[in-house]
């Protein structure tokens, strides 16, 4: 028996071409398997505290946003987590004095949004990843729900478990 014949079968079973575009198909899925299966060292995903402060909104806009909302990140649209928290406190102003001091005061309209949002992420030793965003305190995130959308600075981070 010949190993490939005249018409470039192999053992008379297979084409040559064949059988180079089957093994190429296993290969890459192999690959993609492997890659898959394979973890990070050092990362594990952990639920992850974050403390948002949304400065200086409206009263329409505080006023909706509630403990339970699921927040998602504005760009990537992927879940964040859930308002697990919400503070709301007066916006401060610096204001000038009649003797030409300036002092904070509490400005009547505006209001600063403290939430606290719990959600899945990854902490390694280099970065703490959430959603796809990876966080550090005075990142901004733009976040929204059903609801609303905002800007907010991480001011807080906590790795729960």
């Amino acid at each position: 028996m010949v190993l490939i014949d005249d018409k470039g079968k192999i053992f008379g079973i297979i084409n040559i071409i064949d059988l180079l575009v089957i093994l190429l198909i296993v290969g890459v899925v192999g690959r993609y398997a492997v890659k898959s299966s394979i973890k990070l060292a050092g990362v594990q995903t952990r639920n992850i505290q974050l403390t948002l402060l949304v400065k200086d909104v409206r009263e329409a806009t505080s006023s909706v946003m509630k403990k339970g909302d699921v927040v998602r990140e504005a760009r990537t649209n992927l879940v964040l987590g859930k308002v697990t928290g919400v503070e709301v406190k007066p916006a401060d102003t610096l204001v000038n004095t009649a003797d030409g001091r300036v002092v904070n005061y509490p400005n009547p309209i505006l209001k600063d949004v403290y939430i606290t949002v719990v959600g899945t992420g990854t902490a390694g030793e280099n970065a703490i990843v959430v959603g796809n965003s990876e966080v550090r305190i005075g990142t901004q995130l733009n976040i929204k729900t059903n609801i609303y959308a905002v800007i907010t600075t991480v001011m807080g981070i906590k790795v729960l478990d």
